[in-house]
């Protein structure tokens, strides 16, 4: 009967069951989310400068021009120009000034890229 009477009697407290599986389970997911989060900002950041900055080039072929709008809109995603690298290249003419080219703008930081084509 002295077993059956310590587990009726359940007293504990709700202050180390919170700290313990409230605060420390939840840590983990709060850094997961974060860092998960972080990684879509980029993602989001270069699928925009790879589109406006394809979109510059078309209307201007020129890279001076070209890689100031890359550098304004990374510097508004909050990116330094010096953390990402990106590539442009233009078929059948590489100065993309003929009708008819095709041009592809790549970019790269870390593990994540965004790619963008556009005809002209």
């Amino acid at each position: 009967m002295k077993l059956s009477t310590e587990i009726l009697k359940d007293e504990g407290s709700a202050l180390v069951d919170f700290i313990g599986f409230g605060l420390l389970l939840q840590i983990p997911v709060l850094m997961f989310t974060t860092f998960a989060l972080s990684l879509q900002h980029q993602q989001f950041a270069l699928e925009a400068i790879a589109r406006h900055g394809i979109r510059a080039h078309v209307l201007v072929p020129d890279n001076a021009s070209t890689t100031m709008v890359i550098d304004r809109i990374a510097t508004d995603f909050g990116l330094e120009p010096s953390d990402f690298t990106w590539n442009l290249n233009c078929t059948p003419d590489p100065k993309c000034l003929t009708s008819g080219s095709l041009v592809r703008f790549e970019i790269k930081l870390g593990g994540l890229s965004a790619e963008a084509m556009q005809g002209i």
